[in-house]
């Protein structure tokens, strides 16, 4: 009985089935191998066949739980240590011995320099210090595997430059390195090694690449997923210090100029007794006041939901914004806008810019005590819409303010940081002391365009 060969047809009749029920577009392996695998069982080895077949298929089902189970979780650690498990238990159907096995997997981690670097994000046998460690994946293996896009081998890993100064790697001779990618970019890689040079051979190559395959799926989602609820929670967020920007508003506004209302009345009604025309006076004053505070709710009613921004569209809804500005705070704000770049934005990306401006005029009435505030949108470039409020107010040191910034009692820069993030834009801000501000928002177009932001 030749056992290799049977373990050989276990293994690529498997890779085949997980082909067909996860379309890893590798069914041709099983073809291609079977004359290689044909099994020589004598009819005299038959129970000693049935025992091999039954340790068999319990290791195969074995996996396809494993992989089941990664491509249906969406929790990225748990993806992680799934995806290194199922490659373990890969290896051991093969005949293979894992216990001296080291694998890890590295992704890219952005640190502030011009090139990224990998980092364990989890890992088999390698020590803390190993998981700490900085790579930048330029050289040896790592670097062959991501340049290429495709597997590498490695059979002399001791004088690999990148992988050798790992602990938990100097006591292996053999690795393989699997790029992790989607689309045309590669966000990390998958690391398996072992003491014995000649330990990985063809049928290991093929039984991980299948579950590489499985763990980029498996990754993608969690990532998809891990967006998803980043961006709920942001949202969150945003609709929370809404609430509590309005609850502020309502009583350092509203509340206290009622509050006054409630006093000048009752002093009113105490001097007509006394003095008619000064309760008069007294009365025209709260008249005024009761006007007032009329005005700066109705501009807070607009503020939250500003219907004229979804019937006649964002210059409409500037130009409100800039004449209750006037009229309520005798704030003077000038709206500059193309049509042409409007009639390219989705009622989304508008209800962003339209955000985000509200909230830095509001900032320059309260804080910069500008004479004008402009509010420019206009096209940067042909796939790019730029979104800038100015004002000639007494400007800021921005370090000093965004120093501890999270402690301060409101976010407003934060909000505004985020909400262009909606858009996929990116947020910038320009002041210093006495020079005025300008508050400037970058917006893509096009997705090309976001790309090129996102990699800014």
């Amino acid at each position: 009985m030749d056992y290799y060969s049977f373990e050989s047809l276990w293994i690529y009749v498997f890779i085949g089935v997980i082909a067909l029920l996860f379309g890893g577009g590798i069914g041709f392996l099983l073809a291609s191998r079977q004359k290689k695998a044909t099994p020589i069982v004598p009819s005299q080895d038959k129970q000693s066949t049935t025992v091999r077949t039954n340790l068999m298929n319990a290791k195969l089902s074995k996996l396809y739980k494993l992989l089941a189970d990664l491509t249906s979780s969406l929790d990225y650690q748990l993806v992680l240590d799934k995806c290194l498990d199922a490659g373990s238990t890969a290896l051991n159907i093969t005949g293979q011995g894992t216990g001296k096995l080291v694998s890890a997997v590295l992704f890219f981690v952005e640190d502030g320099s011009n090139i990224p670097a990998l980092r364990a994000a989890t890992g088999r046998g390698l020590p803390r210090p190993d998981l700490n460690r900085k790579t930048p994946g330029l050289e040896g293996l790592l670097g062959k595997a991501i340049e290429s896009g495709e597997p590498q081998l490695s059979r002399n890993l001791p004088k690999d430059p990148e992988l050798s100064p790992y602990i938990g790697f100097r006591s292996c001779q053999s690795a393989y390195c699997i790029p992790l990618r989607v689309g045309l970019d590669i966000f990390g890689v998958l690391i398996f090694a072992h003491p014995e040079v000649r330990y990985f051979a063809p049928e290991q190559f093929e039984i991980l690449n299948v579950v590489s395959h499985q763990a980029m799926i498996a990754l993608e989602n969690a990532q998809l997923y891990k967006e998803i609820k980043d961006e709920k929670d942001r949202i969150i967020k945003a609709q929370e210090e809404e609430r509590t920007k309005l609850s502020r508003d309502l009583h350092d506004g509203p509340t206290q100029t009622i509050a006054a209302i409630a006093m000048q009345v009752s002093l009113a009604r105490r001097l007509m007794k006394k003095d008619k025309d000064a309760a008069e006076e007294e009365l025209r004053r709260v008249e005024e006041i009761a006007r007032r505070t009329t005005k700066e709710i109705r501009h807070m009613l607009f503020t939250l939901r500003p219907l004229v921004l979804a019937s006649e569209g964002l210059t409409a809804a500037l130009e409100s914004m800039a004449a209750k500005m006037r009229e309520t705070y005798n704030q003077n704000v000038l709206v500059e806008t193309d049509e042409e770049l409007l009639y390219e934005l989705e009622m989304s990306v508008q209800t962003v810019i339209f955000a985000i401006s509200e909230e830095a005029v509001n900032n320059a009435r309260k804080y910069a005590h500008a004479d004008h505030i402009w509010v420019r949108v206009r096209r940067l470039k042909k796939d790019l819409g730029f979104l800038e409020i100015e004002d000639d107010g007494k400007g800021f040191n921005v370090a000093e303010v965004f120093h501890n910034y999270e402690n301060r009692g409101s976010l407003g820069m934060v909000n505004m940081k985020e909400r262009a993030e909606l858009a996929r834009g990116l947020f910038h801000i320009e002041s210093n002391p006495e020079a005025g501000t300008s508050i400037q928002v970058v917006i893509p177009l096009t997705d090309s365009a976001a790309d090129r932001i996102r990699n800014l």
